[in-house]
Formats: C-alpha cells, sequence, structure tokens
C-alpha cells in the first residue's frame, strides 16, 4: 500500500479576525496621533519661545551699546524725494531709509554677515540691498507660523492708512523681503496710521472725532525712529511688551524694513482691512480712535484678524516677549484691557493679575 503524505492543517487568518486587528490598530492610531501632534505642537512653541529669548537678548545687547532700544523702523518725515522709484514721504510720513528694528540687531543675533551686506546709508529697498533684504533667517520664524517663511513681494497701497477700503496692488519694481513672525509693540495707539502733518512721535496728536478731541501719544517701546530708554519704561520691563508673534497665515511681516507706500494685507479666510507699511514690521493693541468705526482692544488671535495686532497658530492665544527678557504665553480668554496695559511703557496701570496669561 502506497501511503500518502500526512498533510498538517496550515493556519491561517481569518476575514473576521482581519477586520478585527485593522479595527484595533487604526483605534490606536486615532489615540495616539492627537498625542504626536501636540508633542510637535510643543515643540515647536518651545523653538518659538527659544527665538523669542534670543531677540529680547539682542534687543537689550542694542541697548547697552546705544543706550536705547532700537526704534522700530527708521525714516525722515520731513525729506521728500523719489529713490528707486519710490517716491516719499507718504501719507503716514514714511520715508527712507525704512529699516527696521530686525536688521539693526542682526550683530547680536550672530547674523554680523548679513548686516555687513545691507548698506545703512541706502534705502532699505535699494537695488545693492535687495539680496541680502531677502534671505531667510531663522531666528525670525516660527515653526508653527504655515502662511510663508521664504520671503514675500511687497505690495503698494492704493487709498487712506485707516480707510476700510485700502486696497494693494504690485509696486511697479519687485521687492522682495524675507518674513519675520514677530512685531514689535507699538502700544495703544497706532503710529502708521498718523497724519503726516505730524512728523514727532514724542509728542501728543490731537484728534478730532465728532464733539470729542483726544491727544494721543505713542505709549509703546517702538514706533518709528523711537528712542526709548530704560528710564523711559517706568511700568517697569516686566511688566512691559516688547515684542509678540504674529503669523503669516494672517498678514505678511518681514525683519527688514518699512518702504514709502507699502502694506500689509490681510490673506483669506480672514476679511479686515489692509495696513500701512509701519504694520510690516510692529503690532498695537488698541483701542485707537483711528479704528473706525469700532474702537477695539487687538488682543491676541483676535477673531476680527486684524493685520496691525498679535497672532499665531498656536492653540489658545500667542507667545510675547517683555522687556525683562521673560516670555510668557498670552492666553485669548484674558482681559483684553489687561492686555492693552501691558502694551504701555509709561501707563501707571495697576492689575492684580495677568487675566490668564503666564
Amino acid at each position: 500500500m502506497i501511503r500518502l503524505p500526512h498533510r498538517v492543517p496550515r493556519s491561517a487568518f481569518t476575514l473576521i479576525e482581519l477586520l478585527v486587528v485593522v479595527a484595533i490598530l487604526g483605534l490606536l492610531i486615532s489615540l495616539l496621533l492627537p498625542a504626536v501632534n501636540a508633542a510637535r505642537e510643543a515643540a515647536r512653541r518651545a523653538q518659538c519661545n527659544n527665538n523669542l529669548k534670543q531677540l529680547g537678548l539682542a534687543l537689550q545687547t542694542y541697548a547697552e551699546a546705544f543706550r536705547v532700544f532700537p526704534p522700530a523702523y527708521l525714516g525722515n518725515p520731513r525729506q521728500n524725494g523719489t529713490v528707486h522709484g519710490v517716491q516719499f514721504p507718504d501719507g503716514n510720513g514714511n520715508t527712507q531709509s525704512g529699516f527696521a528694528w530686525g536688521a539693526l540687531i542682526l550683530p547680536y543675533l550672530d547674523q554680523l554677515p548679513v548686516y555687513q551686506a545691507l548698506n545703512f546709508n541706502l534705502a532699505c529697498w535699494a537695488p545693492e540691498n535687495s539680496r541680502a533684504a531677502a534671505l531667510k533667517l531663522p531666528t525670525f520664524l516660527c515653526p508653527s507660523a504655515t502662511g510663508g517663511e521664504d520671503g514675500f513681494v511687497l505690495q503698494k497701497g492704493e487709498g487712506d492708512a485707516w480707510d476700510p477700503s485700502l486696497s494693494a496692488t504690485p509696486f511697479d519694481t519687485e521687492f522682495r523681503f524675507g518674513h519675520a513672525h514677530y512685531v514689535t509693540n507699538a502700544g495703544i495707539h497706532q503710529p502708521w496710521g498718523r497724519w503726516s502733518s505730524f512728523d514727532n512721535l514724542d509728542h501728543p496728536e490731537i484728534i478730532t472725532s465728532g464733539d470729542k478731541t483726544t491727544a494721543e501719544m505713542i505709549e509703546g517701546v517702538f514706533y518709528r525712529n523711537s528712542h526709548v530708554r530704560h528710564r523711559d519704561i517706568t511700568d517697569g520691563l516686566s511688566q512691559t511688551i516688547f515684542v509678540g508673534e504674529h503669523s503669516s497665515i494672517l498678514s505678511d511681516k518681514t525683519w527688514v524694513g518699512v518702504v514709502p507706500f507699502s502694506v500689509t494685507c490681510p490673506k483669506e479666510p480672514f476679511a479686515s482691512a489692509c495696513n500701512s507699511g509701519g504694520a510690516l514690521v510692529g503690532a498695537h493693541s488698541g483701542p485707537d480712535v483711528h479704528d473706525r468705526p469700532q474702537v477695539v482692544v487687538h488682543a491676541v488671535n483676535h477673531p476680527s484678524g486684524h493685520t496691525d495686532g498679535m497672532h499665531s497658530e498656536h492653540p489658545g492665544g500667542a507667545n510675547t516677549l517683555f522687556g525683562d527678557g521673560s516670555v510668557r504665553f498670552m492666553f485669548e480668554s484674558m482681559d483684553p484691557f489687561a492686555f492693552s496695559a501691558m502694551s504701555t511703557r509709561a501707563g501707571k496701570e495697576v492689575f492684580s493679575d495677568w487675566g490668564s496669561a503666564q
């Protein structure tokens, strides 16, 4: 008799078992993914925090060298002329050179070669400065910002500086500047919305609205041609916001400078108005009578998406740098008037807590 070889039954997964395994894997992934995303965001936020600390150290080193903090940007409102196709002054008194705080502190950010590549005797938009001005500098970039980091082409404004209908068109000559996701603090009132006849930002501007007359000062540390010293910050360095985030998902900002007639406009889905050039390098907290028809506080991540406010893509708020070098997270839920009080350098405001800030 011929014996046939004995066959051992082969074990295998049934279709139902496979489906169960797939379902379990899917459940595990769905449970782990939020944790992974949270860990990644924590790392991005930490890097953003570290960038602000480096900027704070550079600002203090600049102040030690020059006895004043750097201005938000430079310009002589009494100049007039045309340089490289750009006429000045514009409606807000912006002229050459236009260089901003970010360019001025480059030597203290270990970016001396970039600083030396810029000619500060020329306009920031001069062809000789174009290559360096377009550079991508990591210290000015927050990893959480998704709206752009490789530089952008500046736009020219068509309309009044605080007119909601202000629109933008390309300059005749293309000017490309490097991105920044951080802006200086101008205080409550916006310096880039001031009349051209008002050319001394250290004195109050008299504004009449209806039957009400007010005198505005620039209450923050940084504005055009500012020369604020340590002793001018009587509210205390630990109580005064110096720099905050502004993600390019809302509008483009730069470390380079301000070109006369340039504007920064909101991106979709934000529907706020464009702002004139000073808002390319700075922000303010509000409320400000220039913000017509509503006078509002631009607290961090304000839902109306002001291009002259602080805004980040971190869940729940934004990082801010204070004058003492500390970096604190401002929550969206904080008291907006507490945020406004922190934006002044000598407002003598008194508040019992940080209003949800830590």
